[in-house]
């Protein structure tokens, strides 16, 4: 409730504590609005620092992943993931992620959502591999294509003759 709290008065920005509708979308994705990325950072940190000293270390970054089982050898993704940690992660190189360094990690700049997204729907449907989707290769994958962001989980296709 605290956190639910915390991110309302975040988003709403007029302070009048009547959500609009780009207030509510911002209480429900704030990762999409510049002005919620700190209490995206903040939640994200309360919920790996598992010993609550403000910083994530190695081991809650791990075990945010990865639960070991028993004498089982670590996956391969699982170093792979500990030496992103070492190399990139942790920039400052003290063992833990700070506050910055945890926004990098989870917001980065450079990324952009909209294409990763649309380049996971071609990769996943373009069956013959030419880069581009016909009617039935959408059609085969329709359950991606609903479930995805990029189509306004599924509004687009409809509103569209050409699909």
């Amino acid at each position: 409730m605290v956190r639910d709290e915390r991110r309302f008065k975040m988003a709403d920005k007029d302070g009048d504590l009547i959500a609009t509708k780009e207030e509510f979308t911002a209480f429900l994705h704030p990762e999409e609005y510049d002005y919620m990325k700190d209490i995206v950072v903040q939640e994200t940190m309360e919920d790996i620092d598992k010993n609550a000293d403000g910083f994530i270390d190695l081991e809650e970054y791990i075990g945010d992943m990865y639960s070991h089982d028993g004498n089982a050898d670590e996956p391969e993704w699982v170093k792979t993931e500990r030496e992103q940690f070492v190399e990139f992660r942790d920039k400052n190189r003290d063992g833990k992620m700070d506050k910055e360094e945890t926004k990098d990690w989870i917001l980065p700049s450079d990324y952009d959502h909209a294409e990763a997204e649309a380049r996971h729907l071609v990769y996943e449907s373009d069956q013959d591999k030419d880069g581009k989707l016909t009617k039935e290769e959408i059609v085969d994958k329709y359950d991606l294509f609903v479930g995805s962001q990029a189509t306004d989980f599924g509004e687009a296709l409809v509103r569209h003759d050409e699909f």
